[in-house]
């Protein structure tokens, strides 16, 4: 399986806040080296001042600058900076840069080289994660590191998570982006305009949805009506459950058309606002079957 990747959202916005963390931590340290040399400069002239009064028979002064050095000695000094735990956001994209990987390594260990995956396809519809093609057809997944199990009733999707034990810890936690969408809703959303655009370019006429949980602790509750063509756990993932969904009314698809409409269309969206509109002007004029992006 070959893999092409276009973006890649959930790895760079880790690897950004990780650098910055980097950043504050080494930031920090600098702070803390600073101020430890100036509580250091100071028992040095602390003590300096100590041995010039006993040398010059100042008694009271002497007494008092050992007094001094012994207050400073017990006052404590800065705290030795620690390089701060990845907030929820970090956790959160590392968590999904997982997922995509683990189900990457799964679909390359079922599928033979007629097939591409390919990660990061954006269009107005949102991210889709990863985009399978082959001879059979189009399948577009959206990848959850849920740890649970996970019940949906159409677009409306929601989790029990347990602990290591066995326990209920957290029943019927909605699953939703920050836009408020569901799992398939998500990825439905892409898919619909990739669509679309293919139908008018490829003897493709359906791009299937997937939703796919890759966490190992992932299970599957009552899935009533889902609005997608599959949603499996990575354990249950294999070639034959693709197989069974990925059922297409063309035969023999052109596998490379496909992948070079997929890359075209994502980078016309990824163009600067102002460039697709003059793109647009220019599509318009074209046959519905021109190669432009929509």
């Amino acid at each position: 399986m070959r893999q092409i990747t276009l973006s890649d959202h959930a790895g760079s916005q880790a690897s950004k806040a990780a650098s910055a963390r980097a950043d504050r931590f080494e930031t920090k340290k600098l702070r803390h080296s600073v101020l430890m040399a100036e509580r250091q400069a100071k028992a040095d002239a602390l003590r300096e001042s100590s041995r010039l009064a006993f040398a010059e028979r100042r008694w009271f002064a002497g007494v008092f600058s050992l007094l001094s050095r012994f207050t400073h000695a017990l006052t404590p000094g800065p705290s030795t900076p620690k390089l701060e735990a990845p907030d929820r956001d970090e956790t959160v994209w590392n968590a999904g840069s997982e997922g995509e990987r683990r189900v990457a390594e799964t679909f390359g260990a079922a599928l033979s080289d007629e097939w591409v995956l390919i990660s990061g396809y954006r269009n107005p519809g949102g991210e889709v994660d990863q985009l399978l093609v082959g001879p059979s057809g189009l399948l577009a997944v959206e990848i959850k590191f849920i740890n649970g199990r996970v019940f949906c009733d159409k677009e409306s999707w929601w989790r029990d998570k347990y602990d290591r034990y066995g326990n209920l810890v957290e029943r019927s936690v909605p699953i939703a982006d920050r836009r408020g969408r569901s799992p398939s809703a998500q990825v439905n959303a892409a898919a619909d305009r990739l669509q679309s655009f293919l139908n008018k370019r490829s003897s493709l006429r359906r791009v299937h949805r997937a939703v796919i949980l890759s966490h190992d602790a992932s299970e599957l509750g009552d899935l009533r009506d889902p609005t997608v063509d599959l949603v499996t756990t990575i354990g249950q993932l294999s070639k034959l459950t693709l197989s069974s969904v990925l059922e297409t009314d063309c035969s023999d698809l052109d596998v490379g058309r496909v992948v070079g409409l997929i890359e075209r269309d994502h980078a016309f969206h990824a163009r600067p606002r102002g460039s697709k509109k003059r793109q647009g002007k220019e599509s318009a004029r074209l046959a519905p079957g021109s190669d432009g992006g929509v």
